[in-house]
């Protein structure tokens, strides 16, 4: 579905993006409240090698991924910091349902579904409406926080 608008476009890519990131995420707390020592729980063996080519390793991520990862969701100035506490609900489902559709594709039906439905007090194109605000919010504070950074503006 394009929009009208470019940077909320841009900034909606990014959101998932991250989020893709975020949920690639190992969680080092989890594995070793578990008893995990943080190895990869597949290592192949030089000799015998698994035949089964679904088992692999985590794809580990690199700086770039990290990088933007933690500046939406991770840092303490992230930009879900930014988000009403409120939204950032909706805007969890919704980036978790864009980033894999599932049969059928998204639909805000979904949404409103996993929101709450009627009990949500909120339509479809309600939710549809918070989430953008949302997207244009963030795009504006990204826009301001580049153009403030020295390395990344020459002083025109």
């Amino acid at each position: 579905m394009a929009r009208r608008d470019a940077a909320i476009e841009a900034m909606e890519e990014t959101l998932i993006e991250a989020w893709e990131y975020l949920m690639r995420s190992p969680d080092r707390e989890h594995e070793w409240l578990r008893g995990g020592n943080g190895w990869p729980d597949i290592v192949r063996d030089r000799i015998m090698d698994y035949a089964d080519n679904d088992a692999r390793p985590r794809l580990q991520l690199n700086r770039r991924e990290v990088g933007l990862r933690d500046r939406v969701f991770i840092n303490p100035d992230c930009m879900m910091m930014e988000v009403a506490p409120a939204k950032r609900s909706l805007l969890a489902v919704v980036l978790a349902m864009k980033s894999r559709p599932g049969a059928g594709g998204f639909r805000w039906e979904r949404v409103w579904e996993a929101m709450g439905g009627r009990e949500s007090g909120t339509t479809t194109d309600g939710l549809r409406w918070r989430y953008e605000s949302v997207l244009r919010q963030l795009s504006a504070i990204e826009a301001t926080r580049l153009f403030d950074r020295p390395d990344l503006n020459p002083g025109f």
